[in-house]
């Protein structure tokens, strides 16, 4: 019986079965466009006037103007009692309460479903912040700024009431240090 070498026979079909005609294949002509515009970002498109506009809740359920603390900077903590990257943003923020300018007003904004929550949680988690609930108006505020609906983010707003800078996710103590140290 004779061993017939298959290796060769295939290579050369691969040859011939990769050979064709000599015309090119047609392409369509390239198409000549300007690039396009980069997406604005939501805080150039949005007229959003200062955070001390804003009404939030406090815990009873009464109106709170954030313009009580209009020529203070603050750092603003949007959180919810069961979101657990929030704890540990807050436990970043407790720690450094102290050590942060009096100047400073951080302020806790639950998106809780109710203010019985997050008196609840506070009973068992010392907190040394103003605790304030969510409204439909400043979470509107806040998407037209950061469409996310992630949680947390932390809200560095300056003495005039403009928003210096918006943080998603846990904050590390270095940052948030770093942070109020030059909001003015």
């Amino acid at each position: 019986m004779h061993r017939v070498c298959v290796a060769p026979f295939l290579v050369a079909l691969m040859f011939v079965a990769s050979c064709g005609t000599s015309e090119p294949t047609p392409t369509a002509p390239p198409v000549i466009a300007p690039a396009p515009a980069p997406a604005p970002s939501p805080t150039a498109a949005v007229s959003l006037g200062p955070v001390h506009q804003l009404v939030v809740k406090d815990l009873a359920g009464k109106d709170v103007s954030l313009s009580t603390f209009a020529g203070r900077p603050m750092i603003i903590e949007i959180w919810a009692t069961w979101c657990g990257p929030c704890r540990v943003n807050r436990a970043n923020v407790q720690a450094l309460k102290g050590s942060m300018p009096a100047r400073i007003a951080v302020v806790g904004i639950s998106v809780d479903s109710g203010a019985s929550l997050v008196t609840n949680f506070l009973k068992s988690n010392h907190a040394n912040e103003i605790e304030l609930m969510a409204t439909p108006a400043f979470m509107e505020f806040i998407r037209a700024i950061n469409p996310s609906n992630s949680i947390p983010k932390t809200l560095y707003v300056d003495s005039k009431g403009r928003v210096a800078d918006l943080a998603e996710g846990v904050q590390s103590q270095q940052w948030l240090a770093a942070m109020a140290k030059n909001l003015k």
